[in-house]
């Protein structure tokens, strides 16, 4: 199991590369906090209608601009989604639905590529162990 793990790891440090490919790091806390709001008020728009998956695509990109914008700032994201909505909400709306909708795809593509290389790393490490155990 730990020489899975561990080849799961080295593979997961190389797939960014590949993975990130359409990725466009020249946003702001500041942006990432717009999707956290756009996602916010999208959740809560959708709630009675949306379905199990949507629910967690949704919560976990929330997760994922909270997480960068934290990441970057190490501020109180209360404090900061509060003041920031009043920004949000003078923003371009339709800009900031279609950069939030961009970057959560991105984020899902970047996911399923990670998930396929760690199934692809645990299928090689459980086809090579031939029972011997793990160092």
């Amino acid at each position: 199991m730990r020489a899975g793990v561990f080849l799961a790891i080295t593979a997961l440090a190389s797939a960014p590369l590949a993975a990130q490919d359409d990725y466009e790091p020249g946003f702001t806390p500041e942006d990432d906090l717009d999707c956290a709001l756009y996602i916010g008020a999208l959740m809560a728009e959708m709630d009675a209608s949306m379905t199990p998956d949507n629910r967690t695509g949704l919560t976990s990109a929330f997760t994922y601009f909270i997480g960068r914008y934290e990441a970057q700032r190490g501020l109180n994201v209360g404090e900061a989604l509060a003041e920031r909505y009043l920004v949000y909400r003078a923003g371009n709306s339709a800009q900031i639905a279609q950069n939030c909708t961009i970057r959560m795809r991105s984020f899902g593509s970047r996911l399923q590529f990670a998930q396929s290389a760690l199934v692809e790393v645990e299928r090689e490490a459980s086809g090579g162990s031939r029972g011997e155990p793990d160092q």
